[in-house]
């Protein structure tokens, strides 16, 4: 043991990540002395009597678990030649599977949930009351004969009431332990339905009833187990492309698109909170457009889950303009990431911020359309465009339009997009609340449609093939 390196280590480890190791290392250690372990360099002296650091991969494995590539280098260790080495060792003298897929709910658990599980789990309150995180409510449940490798109903039940994508790690874990076997399922059109086994449905009752009783109400009470969703827990979830194009005048006879900048930082804001990595793109040519699609089709998404692009641009029935004022189908911006295979059968979602049509718009607030406003005049007229594209939606793929199709969408020249703003107004709200994205939009249309522009109307229109739900995390 180099104890140099150790403690260089420890010495950049928070108590919060110390604990965390303890917990990747329970079945390892004999609990009796991990419970006199208060730092780093004693739990590395533990784990060296058991002679688990023989082969040198332990500790950075359990770097690697936390999340903390940083400190691989004072290994003079990268985290690709780690995961090779540990392909080819011993699983048995790692931290286990078990211990791995309870680390990373407990990484996606959010203080709401967490809440959630406090009231549902049956422990004794002073145990309760001394559970500052989701790791100490497992340590306890263990304790208890609660929760164990072969005994993970309880938990899965507990979940399954709060947060369904946490419950779901539980049947993927499942899978793997019975060699790939995915559990029984009936198959009724796009939809899957699980059967839990008899245990889990008295579980499951036992919850169901401990709510009727109690005051908590969750966003999934009244949910069946029925449905699959589209796994988002990758990190990064996936690329979010924004196209923001404002500075029409130098290239074409269009008004500039004052208030975008406004919709492209709360873009951005919002969709980092949901792990993507977030790519933005400036006064795009009608060519730049088809460019910058093309070049993110090609890429490789095999590790990531979804993919976003966001297009703010003047527009026209079927297409957005590009700031050289030419026309580009909207189908020429979904059609290539559709056909992208490493995207096959991961949601692919469209926001599309143009007018689509030709109303008139009154107020401070300007059309995403062709016309020559003045800054005293700022308001930009529509030209309908009596060509009538067609927008395919390919499998996995949903379009947000900001306006159905002949009509304009409208813009404050400070405060952004009608239609961006809400965007961002509710998933930043329920997202949180695990709300599946269909539902987000359906109140973006009822919220957008109820707004007064000036004895005008705006009315967002939602496009989708999705196969599953959709349940965006946001931290």
């Amino acid at each position: 043991m180099d104890l140099q390196k150790f403690h260089k280590i420890d010495e950049n480890l928070t108590s919060s990540e110390v604990a965390q190791l303890k917990f990747l290392c329970m079945d390892l250690i004999p609990k009796k002395r991990l419970e006199t372990v208060t730092d780093a360099k004693d739990l590395f002296q533990r784990l060296d009597e058991q002679a688990l650091l023989d082969d040198g991969l332990l500790v950075p494995e359990l770097l690697i678990t936390i999340g903390r590539l940083d400190l691989l280098g004072i290994l003079k260790m990268t985290k690709d030649n780690v995961e090779r080495k540990l392909l080819q060792r011993d699983a048995s003298k790692g931290v286990s599977a078990y211990r791995k897929m309870l680390f990373g709910i407990s990484e996606d658990m959010t203080e709401e949930n967490f809440r959630a599980v406090k009231f549902l789990v049956e422990l004794p309150r002073a145990k309760l009351g001394t559970s500052a995180t989701f790791l100490d409510v497992m340590i306890e449940m263990e304790k208890l004969q609660k929760l164990g490798e072969d005994n993970l109903d309880e938990l899965y039940c507990i979940l399954d009431k709060c947060d369904k994508q946490l419950a779901c790690r539980i049947e993927e874990y499942r899978a793997q332990e019975q060699g790939g076997r995915l559990p029984l399922r009936e198959v009724s059109g796009n939809v899957q339905v699980s059967f839990p086994d008899e245990s889990m449905l008295s579980c499951q009752m036992d919850i169901e009833n401990a709510l009727r009783r109690g005051s908590l109400v969750t966003d999934s009470d009244t949910e069946s187990r029925m449905g699959e969703y589209y796994n988002v827990t990758h990190r990064p979830l996936g690329y979010c492309l924004i196209i923001n194009n404002y500075n029409f005048k130098e290239r074409s006879s269009l008004s500039n698109r004052t208030g975008t900048n406004k919709d492209k930082d709360d873009l951005s804001r919002v969709f980092r909170r949901m792990h993507f990595e977030v790519e933005v793109r400036d006064d795009q040519t009608a060519s730049d457009m088809k460019d910058v699609i093309m070049l993110f089709a090609k890429k490789d998404h095999s590790c990531m889950g979804a993919f976003v692009c966001c297009v703010l641009s003047h527009g026209e029935k079927g297409t957005v303009l590009g700031v050289d004022g030419k026309e580009i189908e909207i189908r020429e911006l979904t059609v290539p990431i559709a056909e992208c295979r490493t995207l096959a059968s991961k949601p692919k979602l469209f926001f599309i911020q143009a007018c689509q049509g030709n109303e008139g718009q009154n107020g401070l607030l300007a059309a995403d359309a062709p016309g020559n406003a003045t800054e005293e005049d700022p308001y930009e007229e529509d030209a309908y465009n009596p060509a009538a594209y067609s927008i395919p939606i390919e499998a996995d793929t949903l379009i947000g339009m900001a306006t159905v199709e002949r009509y304009q969408s409208y813009r404050h020249i400070k405060d952004g997009s009608i239609y961006i703003q809400e965007l961002c107004n509710q998933l930043e709200k329920l997202c949180p609340r695990k709300e599946d994205i269909l539902s987000i939009l359906t109140n973006v249309n009822r919220e957008v449609s109820l707004k007064s522009l000036r004895g005008r109307k705006q009315m967002p229109e939602p496009r989708y093939t999705l196969t599953k739900k959709l349940v965006l995390p946001m931290d």
